[in-house]
């Protein structure tokens, strides 16, 4: 197969079968390939928010202090080979990398052979995400990396990635109510499946969670004789922030992130504690002065980003009601008082009317648009909504098809205001192709 005719089995892949939480059919592909999931040094995160700007602190911290980096990351937002990287650094900057479309072409089809021979020996063939994800393990054993960081793709317990044994590190980001069919309908229930990437002494990093779950997370790792390392909120003082730089204070050393939005104090804090025990862990070429560096030259696309100053335009992935909290706080700390014109996409099986109550009271326009996924929720419909949550105090709710259509309609009709395009990560790339801004 070529890279196209690859990733197209891949896509049809994924809307025949979809998601498969059991570790059976992952666990016996990597098993035919030579298991590479256990061939790198792996840090693996879960948590429902924070997972991409964590380890792409994490990923920065260790490329400025001189090692060779893997990501494997999903959603793509840009192009398929994000899913999976190579990071390095050096006096320049951080470098990226993505795999090649041969390299995507090789594997793909190495992996959907063995794919077909399981399903001729009359066994359940793995999943799309199975694939990518023994593809990602694969290639980051042949790149030779020092490292690869690994973000789970859905909870944890029976995540395709969960079927590492023994990472040097997990970490756990922020948990909160999502995904609630697959991981269980409280908040309990779903930090129980994200503490299934824990394992037999095998240091743990974790933001700290909601009383409720500390309790469970300080058992589990007894339970694996895994040292818990918990950061707190308490351990960070904001400095200064605007949408341009974020600067805090942590041990009594002062830290500037180019990555704007509140929240990215706790990724940044979580990331911190996350080097230390790296550090302690065999990691010595880590530094405070490569922390600093790689802080100032992180970026996550579609985190809370300006990607445009006329008009002013901000895309966030806010796709959760967790999400739209951090959301509307980071609107009001950088723009106190102000209301928006806000583009909305989701997908349906999400909580979008919480969404829409959590942000609506800061908006004084509303476009919505089709989130581009045979999961996403129809605009007429989720322009419905929102007229019906906003009880008519929103005048203007519109439905469009596109993020081209409403930035358009906006343009058009003279509409003047910050623009905040937010909601699933499946549409944010046609903000930056709309601007024509690359990643």
């Amino acid at each position: 197969m070529n890279y196209r005719e690859a990733t197209d089995y891949i896509e049809k892949l994924q809307i025949e079968v979809g998601s498969d939480l059991s570790l059976k059919q992952i666990k016996y592909l990597a098993d035919k390939v030579g298991n590479p999931e256990n061939k790198s040094r792996i840090i693996h995160i879960a948590g429902t928010n924070g997972k991409g700007s964590v380890g792409n602190f994490i990923a920065g911290i260790l490329a400025m202090s001189g090692y060779t980096v893997g990501r494997y990351v999903s959603p793509a937002l840009f192009d398929y080979r994000e899913k999976i990287q190579k990071i390095t650094g050096n006096i320049y900057g951080l470098q990226k990398e993505y795999i090649s479309e041969q390299e995507v072409a090789d594997n793909l089809t190495y992996l959907i052979e063995k794919t077909d021979e399981i399903r001729k020996e009359g066994k359940k063939a793995p999943t799309a995400f199975e694939i990518e994800t023994v593809m990602a393990y694969k290639v980051f054993a042949d790149w030779k990396v020092d490292v690869a960081i690994v973000e789970t793709g859905m909870g944890g317990r029976l995540d395709a990635t969960n079927i590492v044994e023994k990472p040097v590190l997990s970490v756990i980001t922020s948990i909160s109510m999502d995904h609630m069919d697959y991981l269980g309908d409280t908040l309990l229930a779903i930090a129980k499946e994200k503490y299934g990437i824990i394992k037999n002494r095998v240091p743990v990093v974790a933001i700290e969670p909601e009383s409720e779950c500390l309790e469970e997370l300080k058992y589990t790792c007894r339970r694996h004789d895994a040292n818990l390392n918990i950061f707190s909120r308490d351990d960070i003082r904001p400095y200064e922030f605007s949408v341009d730089k974020t600067s805090f204070i942590y041990e009594n050393e002062k830290f500037t992130l180019s990555q704007a939005g509140i929240f990215q104090l706790d990724n940044a804090g979580l990331a911190l504690e996350a080097a230390k025990v790296l550090y302690g862990s065999g990691f010595r070429l880590i530094n405070k002065q490569s922390v600093k560096e790689a802080f100032k030259m992180c970026r996550w696309p579609g985190r809370f980003e300006v990607v445009s100053h006329d008009p002013y335009v901000i895309v966030d992935g806010a796709h959760n009601p967790d999400a739209a909290r951090l959301l509307k706080y980071s609107l009001s700390a950088y723009f106190p008082g102000e209301k928006f014109i806000y583009i909305i996409g989701v997908f349906k099986d999400k909580d979008y009317e919480q969404i829409l109550r959590t942000t609506l009271p800061r908006a004084k326009r509303v476009y919505t648009i089709n989130a581009p996924a045979p999961r996403g929720l129809e605009s007429e419909q989720l322009a419905e909504c929102a007229a019906k949550i906003s009880d008519n105090k929103i005048k203007h709710i519109e439905a469009k098809h596109n993020v081209r259509e409403a930035l358009s309609s906006i343009s058009r009709d003279g509409v003047t205001g910050r623009i905040v395009v937010f909601g699933s990560l499946s549409f944010l790339h046609e903000v930056y192709e709309y601007f024509g801004k690359g990643y």
